[in-house]
């Protein structure tokens, strides 16, 4: 099974959102994370054809990120969970991938830093701290034998992207 995690694209700046009396959760994509995420998601699009679904944080910042992958990828199922927020656990996602996932192969899932690189960490290492710096609009892809059975060292690392390869 394929789980490919993307970190949303740039949103407007915290200290802005502040002086807007924005939530944080509220933050939305610039236009140039917009344009970044949409470059991404048409190379995503260039090697991978059988994506099943798309998974979300409930943040707006994912959401749009989450969108754009779906308009340029033509996926029709997307689906929410609070387990990718920022301070998340590993094990959290998990869990919520063994209960959802169903029959699917290949899932996206969109959220932040640090959650991304610590599940990504944990799956591959076996430690909840990272070794993976995932910037903004990148992606990376691991591969796990089933959905049912995500734990520490559970994962090959199959490809990671980041967006300054698109210039």
């Amino acid at each position: 099974m394929k789980l490919i995690l993307f970190r949303h694209g740039t949103a407007i700046d915290r200290e802005e959102a502040i002086q807007m009396k924005m939530e944080d959760s509220k933050r939305p994509l610039t236009e140039k994370g917009r344009e970044k995420t949409e470059k991404m998601a048409k190379l995503l699009k260039s090697f991978e054809e059988n994506i099943d679904g798309i998974i979300t944080s409930p943040l707006i910042r994912a959401q749009q990120t989450a969108e754009i992958l779906t308009k340029n990828l033509k996926i029709e199922k997307i689906q929410e969970s609070a387990e990718l927020v920022p301070s998340a656990p590993p094990q959290a996602f998990a869990q919520w991938l063994k209960t959802h996932a169903g029959n699917s192969t290949c899932l996206i899932a969109v959220g932040h830093e640090p959650q991304l690189s610590v599940f990504a960490s944990w799956a591959l290492g076996g430690q909840a701290e990272t070794f993976i710096d995932l910037k903004k609009s990148g992606m990376l892809a691991l591969e796990f034998a089933s959905f049912d059975e995500i734990t520490p060292k559970s994962a090959e690392l199959l490809w990671l992207l980041q967006p300054r390869l698109l210039g």
